[in-house]
C-alpha cells in the first residue's frame, strides 16, 4: 500500500464534476430514502476511473495488484449503503438500521480505486460493507455529525500514518504489522482486520508480491556483487546486466507500479550502501 495524496484528486475530476456531484448529493440530501435516490441517480463515480488510473497507476490502492484481464472497482471508504461492524453485524440503534454515509456517495474524497478482492465479498474477506471504528459510541449518523474518521479501523492508502502500518514478510510475500500491540493497540488492530478485510494475502495476490520482493534482492545482490570490479573487468554482457538492474529497481519502486511498497521496504536496508550510490536519488523510497 503506498500513499495516496488526495491533493492530486483535482487532476482527476472533470470539468463539470463538482457542479454535477453536488446537484447528485442535493438529489440524495432532499430524499426521503437517500439510498433509494443514490441507486435511481446510478453509478457516476465510474467515471474517474480512468483518470485515477493516469494519476496513480493501474492497480489497487489497498493491495497494489495490477489491473490484468479485469474490472476494478471505486470503492466508497465510508459505506454509502449499509454499514457493519468489525464483527459483521449490521450497526444499529435500538431498532433503527444506520442509513449509510449516504452524505459521501458523491464525494470524492471517499473513493478508494479498488481490485474485487479488496472491494467485494470473495473467500472470507472483502470491504463491501465494513466501516469498524475503534469507539461505536463516536460512530456518525447524519450529515452534521462530526466526522468519525478518526476511529477507523480499516487501512486507508489515503491516510500516511495508516499505510506507515504495513509490513511485508520476505519469506512468504504476505504482509504483517509494522508496531506491536504493546507499541501501537489501535494500529495493530488496523492491519490484523485489514489483512481480511481488504482480502490483502489472498492466495492469488501473495505470489506476486513475493515475486517483487525477490525482483528486488536478485537485482540487489547482482550490482552488490559486481560494485568492486574496475570497468576494465567488466564486459558488455556485465555492463547490459548492470544497466538492467539499475532500470529494473527504479521500474521496482515507481509508485504507479504493482506492489512497490514490498518493493521499497527491501531496499531501504540498503539505500546507503555504495552499490546503490548512484541509483539511490532515482529511486522513490518514500510510502
Amino acid at each position: 500500500m503506498r500513499h495516496i495524496d488526495k491533493s492530486k484528486f483535482a487532476k482527476c475530476i472533470t470539468k463539470t464534476w463538482d457542479k454535477k456531484s453536488k446537484q447528485w448529493s442535493d438529489r440524495v440530501k432532499g430524499a426521503a430514502e437517500p439510498s433509494a435516490e443514490i441507486k435511481a441517480i446510478g453509478n457516476k463515480w465510474s467515471s474517474l476511473k480512468r483518470t485515477f488510473v493516469a494519476e496513480f497507476g493501474a492497480k489497487c490502492w489497498y493491495t497494489e495488484s495490477p489491473q490484468i484481464g479485469t474490472d476494478f472497482d471505486v470503492d466508497h471508504y465510508w459505506p454509502k449503503g449499509r454499514v457493519k461492524d468489525a464483527a459483521g453485524v449490521i450497526v444499529k440503534q435500538g431498532e433503527q438500521q444506520h442509513p449509510g454515509y449516504w452524505w459521501k456517495a458523491y464525494d470524492i474524497n471517499n473513493y478508494r480505486y479498488s481490485c474485487i478482492f479488496a472491494n467485494r465479498a470473495r473467500d472470507e474477506g472483502g470491504k463491501v460493507d465494513y466501516f469498524p471504528i475503534n469507539d461505536e459510541s463516536m460512530r456518525c449518523w447524519d450529515i452534521d455529525a462530526p466526522c468519525d474518521y478518526i476511529h477507523h479501523l480499516i487501512l486507508d492508502p489515503c491516510c500516511l500514518d495508516d499505510v506507515k502500518l504495513l509490513s511485508f514478510e520476505v519469506e512468504t510475500g504476505q504482509t504483517s504489522s509494522a508496531v506491536t500491540y504493546e507499541e501501537n493497540p489501535i494500529g495493530f488492530e488496523k492491519v490484523r482486520l485489514s489483512k481480511t478485510l481488504l482480502n490483502l494475502d489472498h492466495e492469488t495476490i501473495t505470489p506476486h508480491r513475493l515475486q517483487a520482493i525477490k525482483d528486488v534482492q536478485s537485482n540487489i545482490m547482482l550490482l552488490k556483487l559486481t560494485s568492486g570490479l574496475n570497468d576494465a573487468d567488466l564486459n558488455d554482457e556485465y555492463r547490459h546486466g548492470i544497466a538492467e538492474a539499475k532500470e529494473r529497481l527504479k521500474k521496482l519502486c515507481n509508485r504507479k507500479s504493482s506492489f512497490s511498497a514490498a518493493a521499497i521496504q527491501h531496499i531501504l536496508p540498503n539505500k546507503n550502501a555504495p552499490y546503490l550510490a548512484d541509483l539511490v536519488g532515482q529511486l522513490d523510497l518514500t510510502p
